[in-house]
């Protein structure tokens, strides 16, 4: 797949699982075997396994590395980046140091894990954070202000979320998606379902904690991404009681398929125009019962233009891959 006239071809590299056939067209896929199976601790097998790294990529000739952010992917591409000679570009897409506060790592593990995120992301020939938000905080750990790019949020295909007829409940339902895990709020999640037992809600998304709940809540496991636009429109409000976010993909397909959004401060973008409600978790139950009450599918409206104007794929493409050409015409020129 040519990206570009100075990126001729895109390798994913995997660990595990089989890529789908479909993205055969578009990527090159590589994958890379994990040495020391036997070893639990991943930050030990992470760093016995760099050498086997290196020589099972050696041959692939690039020009650069692309990372969609996280400790081990960032660690590996800095250590490929000294190897091969070549730059390397994370993608920030949230705050893991928030995020292992919040499932309650234990604090030597987190002091290791939030010096190595920082030590990557230091290093890194450009760091491209999803929300302003981020960007400010990836300056506040002593990342270069020069290396720090202007923010670029994801997008949406408003062609497959969209507003549609689904079978849905005739009650007021609000829905959740997303991993069921400490950070995301899910015991917030659990609290509001049994506050607000005459409110239907809907739920979607893998298990991480393991929580019962009440009967007025539908949980629908996790959903291929494909089932995800008739989820929504099963919704008159989707809500994310996360402790800490980036940009949430969640909250544009939500405004596209034309539901309002309630959200805690931190799980919504300063950036992003609300068409619902930002608030803390404690206001969630009187909040949803205001909304209940609102005109909703106005709202909803409102929101699925906003993303139709502001939130396209095309544009995300077009910013990405001039970041990417600037970093490899510094690199030759250097």
């Amino acid at each position: 797949m040519t990206i570009s006239k100075k990126l001729e071809k895109f390798y994913i590299v995997y660990f595990e699982g089989v890529p789908q056939e479909k993205w055969a067209s578009h990527f090159v896929f590589r994958k890379v075997r994990l040495p020391f199976a036997f070893v639990k601790s991943k930050v030990i097998r992470f760093f016995l396994s760099k050498g086997s790294f290196y020589s099972q990529l050696k041959s692939v000739d690039v020009d650069l590395i692309y990372n969609m952010g996280g400790t081990w992917e960032q660690e590996a591409s800095r250590s490929l980046s000294k190897k091969m000679g070549v730059p390397y570009i994370v993608r920030l897409r949230g705050d893991l140091k928030e995020v292992r506060k919040a499932v309650g790592v234990n604090s030597v593990k987190r002091r290791i894990l939030d010096y190595l995120d920082v030590r990557s992301l230091k290093q890194a020939d450009l760091v491209i954070p999803i929300s302003k938000a981020l960007a400010e905080k990836v300056k506040l750990w002593g990342v270069e202000e020069a290396k720090v790019a202007s923010p670029v949020p994801g997008g949406v295909d408003t062609d497959m979320f969209r507003p549609m007829k689904v079978e849905r409940s005739s009650d007021f339902t609000v829905a959740y998606a997303g991993r069921l895990s400490l950070e995301k709020g899910v015991l917030r999640l659990l609290k509001i379902t049994r506050k607000l037992n005459d409110v239907h809600f809907i739920v979607a998304g893998s298990k991480e904690v393991d929580v019962s709940f009440p009967s007025n809540v539908d949980y629908l496991g996790w959903l291929q991404f494909s089932e995800m636009p008739s989820f929504y429109n099963k919704a008159d409000l989707v809500i994310l009681p996360s402790f800490t976010e980036g940009f949430p993909c969640v909250i544009l397909e939500a405004y596209a398929c034309g539901k309002p959004v309630l959200a805690t401060p931190e799980a919504f973008p300063e950036e992003l125009k609300v068409f619902g409600s930002v608030t803390n978790i404690e206001e969630f139950p009187s909040e949803i019962n205001r909304l209940r009450n609102a005109n909703l599918k106005a709202v909803g409206r409102d929101a699925r233009q906003y993303v139709k104007e502001h939130f396209t794929w095309d544009r995300f493409g077009k910013l990405i891959v001039r970041l990417l050409e600037k970093v490899v015409s510094n690199s030759n020129l250097s």
